[in-house]
């Protein structure tokens, strides 16, 4: 009982972006340029590029659960913590 108490107490999670799908790079970086805040271009490229790279930090289970989705749409794996 005492360990299913901590994993329902867990309401912090981090999105981790941890590889891609190589044929739907351009995709996937255009989506991480929309989801991870002040990235350029040029920026988001270089981020998708050098994984594994956390996407969002603190943020609730279903915001994780969506970005997941939105990133997995895109051509990215992404494990949430």
């Amino acid at each position: 009982k005492d360990e299913k108490k901590d994993v329902q107490q867990k309401t912090s999670f981090t999105l981790r972006l941890v590889k891609f799908d190589e044929s739907k790079k351009i995709t996937l970086i255009k989506e991480i340029k929309n989801v991870v805040p002040g990235l350029n271009l040029v920026q988001a490229k270089k981020y998708v590029e050098t994984l594994p790279q956390i996407v969002k930090e603190d943020i609730g289970q279903t915001e994780a659960e969506k970005l997941k989705e939105q990133i997995t749409a895109a051509g990215g794996e992404c494990v949430i913590e």
